[in-house]
């Protein structure tokens, strides 16, 4: 397989190592606050190979053409289409860590008893079932690329809880689903300790974010891009949190090339609309051009955006030409976010109705469907009701020449 090529922006070329106590508790929970109804936090990008099965004829609508308007081309009958399916999907770190923000994480007593509260809570969402109901959804939606953030690997004592993303492949194809191909990029590595009448706790993890694809499509370029506006943790150590946009040019077996990207910005939105500019920045950079220098891809933006639609980092994108591919669609009311406190294991809990999660579109044909998944409690396999994520699932069915 050809070997994937990164970009990576000057001095951001390396993967952060183990951060102090603090900037770790600081940026962790940064996603908390995410769960709690408000948005969400840390993030990573992942580079990975796209695939997609060919549709049939009926997928790509009426043969006439479609009239040109902005984001979109005119349908050249002549030519071959693609119709494909992309999801974004913020899988929840499940892990209610904002309360150590205000505890005192030097005293070994008091983290002990705060960190093990929390590895509790954590179990408590039941993280392996909570990914099989994600992996059904994505096999009963049979998507061809999914953006993931917040994709969460686990360890306590030395010990491996949960990788969610070999988890999630895993499930998908116990589902009967495909065996998709994933590769990620862990950032925002965190190590929390306590000590109390002799016992210990030691808690690591990192969370990011991965691309799912199907088998089948040559890539012919890949890249990770690490954003220079990010937020500051406050250390004496000059921490920031890492936030990034991944990005795969791809050809499909009908000779269409797609560029897709993945993101997961900052929660405030100081910061994400400047993400959300060298987002735009980096797209228009790459775009590929025919002989005649328009442009000749579909051109695809999957992720958690953290704002409200027509503000900040949205009309960003908007502004840059990019169709929200709900705009096009819009049957209901696309809510994506939040489940209250992260509490997956109440089927009763609040919903904050807010719709941060996007899919972006530029240079496309004509959007088919535009859905919300994972709308519901699940049933697991001991019967227990559960959510999958605290985040909803949104795809859509686009048309790309």
């Amino acid at each position: 397989m050809k070997p994937v090529t990164h970009r990576i922006p000057p001095g951001s070329g390396r993967r952060p190592g183990r951060w102090t106590m603090r900037a770790a508790i600081a940026a962790s929970a940064l996603a908390a606050f995410a769960a709690m109804g408000a948005v969400s936090a840390i993030s990573a990008i992942s580079i990975c190979w796209l695939s997609a099965c060919s549709k049939p004829s009926s997928d790509f609508g009426t043969a006439a053409q479609i009239v040109d308007k902005d984001g979109f081309v005119v349908l050249d009958p002549g030519k071959p289409s693609d119709s494909l399916r992309f999801a974004s999907l913020n899988m929840s770190i499940g892990f209610p860590v904002s309360q150590l923000l205000f505890t005192n994480m030097d005293d070994t007593a008091v983290a002990y008893v705060v960190l093990d509260s929390l590895f509790k809570r954590y179990q408590r969402g039941i993280p392996s079932e909570r990914l099989k109901g994600m992996a059904q959804a994505i096999k009963d939606l049979n998507l061809d690329v999914v953006g993931l953030q917040e994709v969460m690997s686990f360890t306590k004592d030395g010990i491996k809880i949960n990788d969610f993303l070999p988890e999630l492949v895993q499930a998908i194809k116990d589902a009967g689903g495909p065996a998709y191909i994933a590769y990620s990029n862990p950032l925002n590595d965190t190590l929390l300790s306590g000590r109390l009448d002799g016992k210990r706790i030691d808690i690591a993890f990192h969370e990011g974010n991965a691309m799912l694809v199907r088998p089948g499509f040559q890539v012919l370029d890949s890249a990770r891009f690490i954003y220079f506006s990010l937020l500051p943790i406050p250390t004496n150590k000059g921490t920031k949190t890492q936030r990034c946009l991944g990005y795969m040019k791809i050809k499909s077996p009908n000779g269409i090339v797609w560029q897709v990207y993945n993101t997961h910005l900052e929660v405030f939105e100081e910061f994400s609309s400047g993400q959300a500019l060298e987002l735009r920045k980096i797209v228009d950079s790459l775009k590929v051009k025919d002989a005649s220098g328009k442009d000749a891809a579909p051109q695809i933006v999957i992720g958690d955006f953290n704002v409200d639609p027509n503000t900040n980092a949205h009309s960003v994108m908007t502004e840059g030409g990019f169709r929200d591919t709900w705009d096009l669609l819009p049957h209901d009311s696309a809510f994506t976010c939040c489940v209250a406190a992260s509490a997956l294991w109440n089927p009763d809990t609040t919903f904050s109705n807010r719709r941060i999660d996007f899919i972006f579109a530029r240079h496309i044909v004509k959007v088919l469907d535009h859905e919300i998944a994972l709308k519901e409690p699940f049933l697991t396999s001991t019967g227990t009701r559960l959510l999958a994520t605290d985040h909803r699932m949104v795809w859509t069915r686009i048309v790309g020449q």
